[in-house]
């Protein structure tokens, strides 16, 4: 009997183990699991409230999560590719859930910070092993749309995040919701480890333990994959930075209660997920699996929206939520042709490919989301950061036209 890629010796085959079936165990996990990363945005007002100080201070227990994400990426796209993805995500997630298990415990603010970290650590093997299991388990002419459609289940965790975290926090406190948090990560793990994540059975899904310092040595040396790690730095800082500031902007600056500003960041998730799968859409059907088009132009699409948020938001509300709507197409809904690129251009090194690129890209949202948190401290008001974001979106496209179209797969049935 053929054995399975990635399991041990003696377990159990995973139950789960057809493309499409690979495919909604990923939306899973990353629905499951997005509930830490989209459900900090959403306590930032609970936490300032509670802290009793401006953004910035506030802002540094989503940014711990996020720099656990950096700290962890680079070892978790290695761990992917040398260990397996079903081994890899489940000890990540099962470090993740050990972690957030403990935040309502601890007694200070800098420990909640520490565990946070170490559940970012966790998370990073998320992103490179979701990736590379697109690589084995789809070709290029749909993978676009296949990568599109497993993120969509971080829209999905961020609209349940939006329902949850303010409930829960407004009926106990915001610690509170990391108890709900824990048992989505436990629901993760369940799924994670019946799963054949390595590709098809009899083929291997992970390469021969490269070295960490050689494969990070070749990854920077690739110039192609430098500018997507430029070009996530930026995307990924301009998108938790909007959705970190959302409902802050609703509640502070529109005057809107707690749970219409809730329903306001759901919206943005909402959009975002049709994004993914749209734009995803289009790069493989319309665009015969060319990416750098429509990438560029979710980037323009983005900062028409930024400027649509920062100039006319206030006059309307109906202006307010189609300049959500486009952002969240755009802002939120990038990944699908964004990691399509990334996991084309890492080929057999998709993973750690994908965890530097993920270590750089979530770099720029622990640094961009605290900045913008001083920015609004020292007095700048939300049309003006709404501005800075609109022209990093332009920079965005400019950075994406210089990375080379990606080339058309011709199907093997074809012709």
């Amino acid at each position: 009997m053929t054995s399975v890629p990635g399991a041990g010796a003696g377990a159990a085959a995973p139950s789960i183990r057809s493309a499409h079936g690979v495919l909604a165990a990923t939306f899973a996990l990353h629905a499951l699991l997005a509930s830490a990363p989209y459900g900090l945005p959403a306590l930032l007002p609970f936490i300032r409230s509670e802290l009793g100080g401006g953004y910035f201070e506030a802002t540094l227990v989503s940014s711990a999560f996020l720099f656990g994400i950096v700290v962890g990426s680079p070892i978790a796209g290695g761990a992917v590719d040398a260990f397996g993805i079903r081994r890899s995500i489940v000890a990540g997630t099962a470090l993740a859930t050990a972690m957030l298990a403990l935040v309502p415990s601890a007694p200070s603010l800098w420990l909640v910070c520490m565990y946070l970290a170490l559940a970012g650590i966790g998370y990073s093997v998320l992103t490179p092993g979701t990736n590379r299991a697109m690589l084995v388990w789809f070709a290029q002419s749909n993978r676009a749309t296949a990568v599109g459609v497993k993120q969509t289940g971080v829209s999905v965790g961020g609209i349940v995040a939006a329902s949850f975290v303010p409930a829960v926090s407004l009926a106990w406190n915001w610690q509170a919701s990391f108890h709900v948090i824990a048992l989505f990560y436990v629901a993760a793990l369940c799924v994670a480890s019946n799963t054949l994540l390595d590709g098809p059975p009899g083929r291997s899904g992970h390469a021969a333990r490269p070295a960490l310092r050689s494969v990070i040595a070749t990854m920077l040396g690739h110039r192609p994959t430098m500018l997507l790690a430029l070009d996530g730095f930026l995307r990924v800082g301009i998108q938790y930075a909007f959705l970190t500031f959302l409902i802050a902007y609703a509640i502070d600056s529109l005057h809107s209660p707690v749970a219409w500003s809730a329903l306001i960041y759901a919206l943005a998730h909402l959009f975002g997920a049709a994004g993914r799968v749209g734009w995803g859409w289009a790069s493989d059907r319309l665009f015969h699996g060319r990416r750098r088009g429509p990438y560029a132009a979710i980037a323009v699409t983005a900062a028409v929206g930024f400027t649509l948020l920062a100039l006319a938001a206030p006059l309307h509300w109906t202006i307010m939520l189609v300049s959500v709507a486009l952002l969240g197409l755009s802002a939120v809904g990038f990944q699908g042709v964004g990691l399509s690129m990334l996991a084309e251009v890492g080929g057999t090194r998709a993973g750690a490919a994908s965890g530097l690129v993920n270590a750089l890209s979530f770099l720029g949202a622990a640094l961009m989301v605290p900045l913008c948190g001083r920015l609004l401290d020292a007095g700048a008001s939300f049309p003006a950061l709404f501005a800075i974001l609109a022209a990093l979106s332009v920079l965005t496209a400019g950075i994406t036209l210089a990375l080379p179209d990606t080339p058309y797969e011709v199907p093997e049935d074809a012709g």
